[in-house]
């Protein structure tokens, strides 16, 4: 899927969620510098997110929330 059908997509299906910094609740790694404003959680394994950050093109992942227990899931 590209980036726009990903964005287009329902957050609960293949789309993604922009979560704030202050919502995640693990240490946020020092190399992520504070431009990275949100993360982006998609969904991976029944429907557990990786939770990361995009720069251009890449995605890099930093978690996977296979217990839902890095953000408040709503």
């Amino acid at each position: 899927m590209s980036w726009h059908e990903i964005k287009n997509a329902p957050k609960h299906g293949l789309g993604l969620e922009k979560i704030s910094r202050a919502s995640i609740k693990a240490p946020i790694p020092k190399h992520i510098t504070e431009d990275v404003e949100y993360f982006i959680a998609l969904g991976f394994s029944a429907k557990a997110p990786m939770v990361g950050y995009r720069i251009r093109n890449v995605f890099h992942i930093v978690w996977l929330d296979s217990k839902f227990t890095l953000y408040d899931h709503a």
